[in-house]
């Protein structure tokens, strides 16, 4: 009964729509206790005209890329993913592709397949990696990135896929470097910042950036002078300020800043006429008995509090 009607007693179900003329002819494809072979399939399916001639000779209207991609796969693989006894529809009858059966030049070109997915962003069409470099033959996401893979324009284009992530405070929007320049392509954080790289403008208005660090003494708030006339880029401290090597504070000279400097925030300018005798008519009968006409520049002569100002 076996040898007689095989059709009846061991077929797994109904062909699909095109071998319905083979229903009754299961030697056509199966060998006797073999199974059927690639090479059967292959004797009615040329693998150079799948996807643009069907079996009877005729031209398909037009070439399908998922079914070009069959001359790629290896002779013998064909049933591999095709099972014919899913019953008439063909969609029902496949199996889970395996990218593996793909030769090495197929797997080089995934877009032969998926045309339809591919993207139409900056990043993608600026990369000269094959798909395979960032994503599995799994599903497309999640994706492994290398910047590396990036040419031209596109490697210092940061923004074009980071859109998102563009700061938007006064020390981004005035500095004229690219983002590698500070950031890593692993992370944003940290960075390493150079302050050469801000714009003539921005470079001369720390406050805007370190509104945190700015002091709240007296003499940080009246100066008109740029942090940079003090500090450095490195760090704060130490600067480069040092009043004794103008005059010692000692004595009775711990006075405020506006004791001497009595013009606001100029602090290059100063005066000794608002204590003790000091005034100009008797700055200048003293100076006179010692013989003494430049008596304007008083720290020139007077570097601390003592009588002769040199100890």
């Amino acid at each position: 009964m076996a040898v007689a009607f095989p059709e009846q007693l061991l077929s797994p179900g109904p062909l699909v729509s095109g071998h319905q003329k083979h229903k009754n002819e299961c030697l056509s494809c199966h060998n006797p206790f073999k199974g059927s072979t690639a090479a059967q399939c292959i004797s009615c399916h040329k693998l150079n005209e799948i996807g643009i001639k069907r079996v009877d000779g005729t031209l398909f209207p037009k070439k399908t890329e998922k079914l070009l991609f069959h001359r790629g796969v290896e002779e013998g693989s064909c049933i591999a993913c095709h099972s014919d006894h899913k019953g008439d529809r063909p969609a029902q009858s496949y199996k889970p592709f395996v990218h593996e059966q793909l030769s090495a030049s197929m797997k080089r070109s995934c877009i032969t397949c998926h045309r339809e997915r591919q993207p139409q962003d900056a990043l993608h069409r600026s990369s000269r990696e094959n798909c395979s470099a960032c994503h599995t033959t799994k599903r497309w996401k999640p994706a492994t990135f290398n910047h590396e893979s990036l040419t031209g324009k596109a490697a210092n284009g940061c923004i074009g896929c980071h859109k998102g992530d563009e700061p938007q405070d006064e020390l981004h929007g005035k500095s004229f470097a690219s983002c590698g320049t500070c950031h890593t392509t692993k992370r944003w954080k940290p960075a390493s910042f150079n302050h050469s790289k801000l714009s003539l403008g921005a470079a001369g208005k720390c406050i805007s950036c370190h509104k945190r660090d700015l002091p709240g003494d007296e003499i940080h708030r009246l100066s008109g002078s740029s942090c940079g006339s003090c500090h450095s880029t490195k760090r704060w401290e130490p600067a480069t300020f040092n009043h004794n090597r103008y005059f010692r504070l000692d004595g009775e000279h711990r006075a405020s800043c506006t004791t001497c400097h009595t013009e606001p925030g100029n602090y290059k300018k100063y005066s000794c006429y608002g204590c003790h005798e000091h005034s100009p008519s008797t700055i200048a009968r003293e100076h006179s008995k010692e013989g003494i006409s430049n008596y304007q520049n008083c720290i020139k002569c007077h570097r601390n509090s003592s009588e002769s100002g040199d100890d």
